[in-house]
């Protein structure tokens, strides 16, 4: 997990202003699969910046591989367009989410939903930050 997580920073980072904030902020909130008592928690790791957003018609292909919205097409301004596909293909494979938010002018959130405890506590798995 420690992959998606400076995947998604450093692009909040990097299309961030000079002197501009990104935040990330942890909480845990029921999966909403278990009918109420016993459900398993999730943990919601939000990680937003206030950089320029991202168009909507980036914002549907942007965990798709090779793929790299606009302005951010020159080598020189990041990588290869493989983050943050990356990032969603491992945030799955441990039986999580991610997704974006953005509007142009308003910056971007990334919010990603993985499982704090799977198991029954015997061969039980928990998810490593």
């Amino acid at each position: 997990m420690t992959q998606v997580f400076l995947n998604v920073i450093m692009n909040a980072v990097r299309h961030s202003p000079d002197g501009g904030t990104v935040t990330v902020a942890v909480r845990a909130e029921p999966s909403g699969e278990g009918g109420g008592r016993g459900e398993s928690a999730m943990l919601r790791v939000t990680v937003a910046d206030d950089g320029p957003g991202i168009a909507p018609e980036h914002l549907t292909h942007i965990f798709d591989r090779f793929y790299r919205a606009g302005d951010d097409r020159s080598r020189g301004t990041g990588g290869m367009g493989l983050g943050l596909s990356i990032a969603k293909a491992y945030v799955q494979s441990h039986g999580g989410t991610i997704e974006a938010e953005s509007e142009p002018g308003s910056g971007a959130r990334f919010i990603v939903r993985v499982p704090a405890w799977t198991g029954d506590g015997c061969g039980s798995r928990r998810t490593e930050l």
